[in-house]
């Protein structure tokens, strides 16, 4: 991951987002992970399998932007 952004992305955008991080110690807020979506999925590659390892499946919500 090379990329973090500490806002959400447009969920139609070809932007991973995945959430990396709720809160922090030093008041830092949410990050979320600002690479690019692997071609035909919802994520990048690392958050893609990150998802399916701990929730088996993913079910996105339309509207979602599956990479290019």
């Amino acid at each position: 991951m090379a990329k973090i952004l500490t806002h959400e992305p447009d969920r139609g955008s070809q932007t991973c987002g995945c959430q990396i991080q709720v809160g922090g110690w030093h008041n830092d807020g949410q990050k979320f992970c600002g690479d690019l979506k692997a071609p035909g999925l919802y994520f990048c590659r690392e958050h893609n399998q990150e998802v399916l390892d701990t929730y088996g499946e993913i079910r996105m919500a339309p509207g979602n932007a599956i990479g290019r």
